[in-house]
Protein backbone atom coordinates (compact mmCIF):
# COMPACT_ATOMS: atom_id res chain seq x y z
CA UNK A 1 0.00 0.00 0.00
CA UNK A 2 1.25 3.64 -1.01
CA UNK A 3 0.88 6.34 1.84
CA UNK A 4 0.40 9.66 -0.14
CA UNK A 5 1.22 12.78 2.38
CA UNK A 6 -0.11 14.68 2.27
CA UNK A 7 -3.13 13.38 1.02
CA UNK A 8 -5.11 15.05 -2.21
CA UNK A 9 -7.38 16.44 -1.22
CA UNK A 10 -6.62 16.36 2.54
CA UNK A 11 -9.21 15.52 5.21
CA UNK A 12 -9.95 18.78 6.72
CA UNK A 13 -11.20 16.33 9.43
CA UNK A 14 -8.22 14.45 10.20
CA UNK A 15 -7.08 16.04 13.50
CA UNK A 16 -2.97 14.77 12.22
CA UNK A 17 -3.08 17.40 9.72
CA UNK A 18 -2.59 21.34 9.53
CA UNK A 19 -4.65 22.04 6.55
CA UNK A 20 -6.78 25.16 5.17
CA UNK A 21 -8.44 24.81 1.89
CA UNK A 22 -6.44 23.08 -0.35
CA UNK A 23 -2.91 23.86 1.07
CA UNK A 24 -1.53 21.25 3.59
CA UNK A 25 0.82 22.89 5.88
CA UNK A 26 2.04 20.05 8.44
CA UNK A 27 1.53 16.23 9.80
CA UNK A 28 2.20 14.97 13.57
CA UNK A 29 2.66 11.77 13.33
CA UNK A 30 2.33 9.25 16.36
CA UNK A 31 3.09 5.59 15.81
CA UNK A 32 3.08 2.80 19.04
CA UNK A 33 4.14 0.22 16.87
CA UNK A 34 7.57 -0.19 14.84
CA UNK A 35 6.94 -0.90 11.18
CA UNK A 36 7.74 -0.21 7.49
CA UNK A 37 5.97 1.74 4.60
CA UNK A 38 6.33 2.75 1.17
CA UNK A 39 5.76 6.77 1.17
CA UNK A 40 4.76 9.06 -1.57
CA UNK A 41 5.72 12.79 -0.48
CA UNK A 42 3.22 14.53 -3.14
CA UNK A 43 5.34 17.78 -1.77
CA UNK A 44 8.78 18.92 -0.97
CA UNK A 45 8.77 17.82 3.00
CA UNK A 46 11.00 18.53 6.10
CA UNK A 47 10.96 15.76 9.33
CA UNK A 48 11.50 16.49 12.33
CA UNK A 49 12.01 13.29 14.52
CA UNK A 50 10.34 14.50 18.58
CA UNK A 51 10.56 10.97 19.98
CA UNK A 52 12.61 7.42 18.35
CA UNK A 53 14.34 6.56 15.49
CA UNK A 54 12.98 7.05 11.65
CA UNK A 55 15.12 4.88 8.87
CA UNK A 56 14.74 5.96 5.03
CA UNK A 57 15.84 3.29 2.79
CA UNK A 58 17.38 3.75 -0.49
CA UNK A 59 18.82 1.84 -2.64
CA UNK A 60 22.63 2.39 -2.01
CA UNK A 61 22.49 3.54 1.73
CA UNK A 62 19.78 4.12 4.96
CA UNK A 63 19.44 7.04 6.68
CA UNK A 64 19.06 7.60 10.23
CA UNK A 65 17.02 10.81 11.35
CA UNK A 66 17.47 11.11 15.32
CA UNK A 67 15.47 13.69 17.23
CA UNK A 68 18.84 15.91 17.16
CA UNK A 69 18.66 15.88 13.18
CA UNK A 70 16.04 16.63 10.73
CA UNK A 71 15.86 15.48 7.22
CA UNK A 72 14.71 17.59 3.62
CA UNK A 73 13.24 15.87 1.55
CA UNK A 74 11.82 15.60 -2.28
CA UNK A 75 9.06 14.89 -3.74
CA UNK A 76 8.70 11.32 -4.39
CA UNK A 77 8.44 8.35 -3.00
CA UNK A 78 10.59 6.87 -0.18
CA UNK A 79 10.57 3.37 2.18
CA UNK A 80 10.33 4.50 5.60
CA UNK A 81 10.45 2.64 8.66
CA UNK A 82 10.56 3.34 12.22
CA UNK A 83 12.38 2.50 15.64
CA UNK A 84 10.63 2.71 19.23
CA UNK A 85 12.02 1.76 22.40
CA UNK A 86 9.80 -0.30 24.19
CA UNK A 87 7.59 1.61 26.71
CA UNK A 88 7.85 4.60 24.26
CA UNK A 89 6.15 5.84 20.98
CA UNK A 90 7.51 7.26 17.68
CA UNK A 91 6.30 10.60 17.27
CA UNK A 92 7.48 13.19 13.94
CA UNK A 93 6.87 16.14 12.47
CA UNK A 94 6.37 16.48 8.86
CA UNK A 95 6.13 20.25 7.42
CA UNK A 96 5.20 20.39 3.93
CA UNK A 97 7.43 23.14 1.65
CA UNK A 98 5.29 23.22 -1.91
CA UNK A 99 7.13 25.05 -4.58
CA UNK A 100 5.22 28.13 -4.19
CA UNK A 101 6.37 28.99 -0.89
CA UNK A 102 9.65 28.04 -1.74
CA UNK A 103 9.92 30.21 -4.84
CA UNK A 104 8.53 33.00 -2.22
CA UNK A 105 11.14 32.84 -0.05
CA UNK A 106 14.12 32.58 -3.11
CA UNK A 107 12.43 35.75 -4.16
CA UNK A 108 12.90 37.63 -1.05
CA UNK A 109 16.47 35.99 -0.68
CA UNK A 110 19.58 36.62 -2.31
CA UNK A 111 20.49 33.01 -2.72
CA UNK A 112 23.96 32.36 -4.76
CA UNK A 113 23.44 29.58 -7.51
CA UNK A 114 25.18 26.26 -6.61
CA UNK A 115 28.49 26.52 -8.93
CA UNK A 116 27.80 22.45 -9.56
CA UNK A 117 24.83 20.68 -10.62
CA UNK A 118 24.41 17.76 -7.96
CA UNK A 119 21.09 15.90 -7.24
CA UNK A 120 19.97 16.86 -3.93
CA UNK A 121 16.77 14.60 -3.26
CA UNK A 122 17.70 14.38 0.56
CA UNK A 123 19.47 16.30 2.78
CA UNK A 124 19.88 15.44 7.07
CA UNK A 125 21.55 17.77 9.19
CA UNK A 126 22.15 18.66 12.68
CA UNK A 127 19.44 20.35 14.61
CA UNK A 128 20.55 23.50 16.81
CA UNK A 129 18.38 25.19 19.70
CA UNK A 130 16.66 27.34 17.33
CA UNK A 131 15.38 24.53 15.16
CA UNK A 132 14.52 22.75 18.56
CA UNK A 133 12.43 25.69 19.70
CA UNK A 134 10.87 25.83 16.25
CA UNK A 135 9.94 22.34 16.40
CA UNK A 136 8.62 22.76 20.30
CA UNK A 137 6.53 25.72 19.26
CA UNK A 138 5.19 24.05 15.83
CA UNK A 139 3.55 21.24 17.70
CA UNK A 140 1.51 23.25 20.05
CA UNK A 141 -0.36 24.11 16.27
CA UNK A 142 -1.96 21.00 16.48
CA UNK A 143 -3.41 21.58 19.94
CA UNK A 144 -5.75 24.70 19.32
CA UNK A 145 -6.92 26.64 16.26
CA UNK A 146 -7.18 30.58 16.45
CA UNK A 147 -8.10 32.98 13.72
CA UNK A 148 -5.25 34.13 12.00
CA UNK A 149 -3.70 30.74 12.03
CA UNK A 150 -3.45 30.09 7.90
CA UNK A 151 -1.43 32.50 7.51
CA UNK A 152 0.91 32.24 10.73
CA UNK A 153 1.82 28.84 8.93
CA UNK A 154 2.44 30.17 5.39
CA UNK A 155 4.52 32.36 7.81
CA UNK A 156 6.13 29.23 9.33
CA UNK A 157 7.38 27.90 6.31
CA UNK A 158 9.49 30.97 5.86
CA UNK A 159 10.48 31.22 8.87
CA UNK A 160 11.66 27.24 9.06
CA UNK A 161 13.39 28.16 5.81
CA UNK A 162 15.40 31.05 7.17
CA UNK A 163 16.46 28.99 10.42
CA UNK A 164 17.57 26.32 8.43
CA UNK A 165 19.75 28.57 5.98
CA UNK A 166 21.06 30.45 9.59
CA UNK A 167 23.06 26.71 10.04
CA UNK A 168 26.00 25.66 9.24
CA UNK A 169 24.51 23.76 6.26
CA UNK A 170 23.57 26.56 4.49
CA UNK A 171 24.83 25.60 0.94
CA UNK A 172 23.24 22.13 1.47
CA UNK A 173 19.91 24.06 2.10
CA UNK A 174 20.35 25.82 -0.90
CA UNK A 175 21.06 23.26 -3.03
CA UNK A 176 18.23 21.70 -2.11
CA UNK A 177 16.04 24.35 -2.69
CA UNK A 178 17.61 24.98 -5.82
CA UNK A 179 16.83 21.30 -6.69
CA UNK A 180 13.32 21.54 -5.55
CA UNK A 181 12.07 24.51 -7.67
CA UNK A 182 13.96 23.46 -10.85
CA UNK A 183 11.54 23.27 -13.77
CA UNK A 184 13.58 21.43 -15.92
CA UNK A 185 12.31 18.08 -16.68
CA UNK A 186 13.71 14.49 -15.13
CA UNK A 187 14.93 12.74 -17.13
CA UNK A 188 11.81 10.32 -18.67
CA UNK A 189 13.52 6.66 -18.66
CA UNK A 190 14.49 7.05 -15.05
CA UNK A 191 11.50 7.98 -13.68
CA UNK A 192 9.47 5.83 -15.36
CA UNK A 193 12.07 2.68 -13.86
CA UNK A 194 11.92 4.24 -10.36
CA UNK A 195 7.64 4.04 -10.07
CA UNK A 196 7.18 1.69 -13.16
CA UNK A 197 5.85 -0.48 -10.40
CA UNK A 198 4.69 1.94 -7.99
CA UNK A 199 0.72 2.28 -7.62
CA UNK A 200 1.06 5.74 -8.86
CA UNK A 201 -1.62 8.06 -11.46
CA UNK A 202 -0.17 9.05 -14.56
CA UNK A 203 -0.68 12.55 -13.03
CA UNK A 204 1.43 11.91 -10.48
CA UNK A 205 3.96 10.41 -12.69
CA UNK A 206 4.34 13.53 -14.50
CA UNK A 207 4.31 15.62 -11.91
CA UNK A 208 7.61 13.40 -10.45
CA UNK A 209 8.87 14.34 -13.70
CA UNK A 210 8.71 18.16 -13.57
CA UNK A 211 6.02 17.85 -16.58
CA UNK A 212 2.50 18.53 -17.48
CA UNK A 213 0.19 15.63 -17.74
CA UNK A 214 -0.04 16.97 -21.71
CA UNK A 215 3.89 17.17 -21.85
CA UNK A 216 4.71 13.48 -19.99
CA UNK A 217 2.39 11.99 -22.84
CA UNK A 218 3.56 13.32 -25.32
CA UNK A 219 7.92 12.56 -24.20
CA UNK A 220 6.37 9.38 -23.44
CA UNK A 221 4.57 8.70 -26.81
CA UNK A 222 8.14 9.77 -28.24
CA UNK A 223 10.53 7.71 -26.22
CA UNK A 224 8.62 4.44 -25.72
CA UNK A 225 6.61 4.26 -28.98
CA UNK A 226 3.62 4.31 -27.04
CA UNK A 227 0.92 5.47 -25.23
CA UNK A 228 1.71 5.51 -21.86
CA UNK A 229 -1.15 3.97 -19.81
CA UNK A 230 -0.95 1.14 -22.59
CA UNK A 231 2.56 0.47 -22.26
CA UNK A 232 2.82 1.06 -18.05
CA UNK A 233 -0.02 -1.34 -17.74
CA UNK A 234 1.80 -4.47 -20.22
CA UNK A 235 5.07 -4.12 -18.65
CA UNK A 236 2.93 -4.26 -14.69
CA UNK A 237 1.10 -7.02 -16.24
CA UNK A 238 3.99 -9.21 -17.93
CA UNK A 239 5.79 -8.82 -14.43
CA UNK A 240 2.68 -10.32 -12.81
CA UNK A 241 2.63 -12.86 -15.04
CA UNK A 242 5.95 -13.61 -14.42
CA UNK A 243 5.46 -13.37 -10.37
CA UNK A 244 2.48 -15.58 -10.23
CA UNK A 245 4.73 -18.45 -12.68
CA UNK A 246 7.11 -18.82 -10.29
CA UNK A 247 6.00 -17.52 -6.75
CA UNK A 248 3.53 -18.41 -4.17
CA UNK A 249 2.05 -14.87 -3.53
CA UNK A 250 -1.76 -14.28 -3.26
CA UNK A 251 -3.19 -12.84 -6.19
CA UNK A 252 -3.80 -9.08 -3.58
CA UNK A 253 -0.21 -9.10 -2.93
CA UNK A 254 0.94 -9.72 -6.74
CA UNK A 255 -1.23 -6.97 -7.42
CA UNK A 256 0.03 -4.71 -5.21
CA UNK A 257 3.60 -5.72 -5.84
CA UNK A 258 3.31 -4.77 -9.53
CA UNK A 259 1.29 -0.93 -9.10
CA UNK A 260 -2.43 -1.98 -8.76
CA UNK A 261 -4.42 -0.93 -5.66
CA UNK A 262 -7.56 -2.43 -6.67
CA UNK A 263 -7.21 -6.27 -6.83
CA UNK A 264 -10.48 -6.40 -8.99
CA UNK A 265 -9.25 -3.84 -11.65
CA UNK A 266 -5.85 -5.95 -11.90
CA UNK A 267 -7.98 -8.95 -12.23
CA UNK A 268 -9.92 -7.62 -15.05
CA UNK A 269 -6.93 -6.15 -16.95
CA UNK A 270 -4.67 -9.56 -16.50
CA UNK A 271 -7.74 -11.30 -17.88
CA UNK A 272 -7.93 -9.30 -21.00
CA UNK A 273 -4.36 -9.16 -21.31
CA UNK A 274 -4.28 -12.79 -21.28
CA UNK A 275 -7.45 -14.48 -21.72
CA UNK A 276 -7.44 -15.92 -18.37
CA UNK A 277 -8.18 -14.63 -14.62
CA UNK A 278 -4.71 -14.96 -12.90
CA UNK A 279 -6.35 -18.04 -10.76
CA UNK A 280 -6.84 -19.66 -13.77
CA UNK A 281 -3.53 -19.11 -15.01
CA UNK A 282 -1.72 -20.69 -11.86
CA UNK A 283 -4.34 -23.45 -12.27
CA UNK A 284 -3.23 -24.03 -15.86
CA UNK A 285 0.55 -24.24 -14.86
CA UNK A 286 0.13 -26.45 -12.11
CA UNK A 287 -1.64 -28.90 -14.44
CA UNK A 288 1.50 -28.93 -16.50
Amino acid sequence: MLFRFPPIPVDLNDPTFLAWGNSAYAKHKVETRAGQRTVFLTEHTVIFVVNGIKLLHFPDQTITVRPDSVVLLKKGIYVMAEYIEEGLSFEALMIFLPVKALREFMSGQPLERPAVAQDASHFIIPVNHLLQEFRQQYRGYFERTFRGQEQLLSLKQQELLLLLMSSDHRQEVIRFIYSAVSAAPEDLEFIVRNYLLQPVTLEEMASLSNRSLAAFKRDFQRHYRSAPRQWINRQRLEHAQMLLNNTDRQVSDVALACGFESVSHFIRIFKKAFGATPQALRAKKAIY
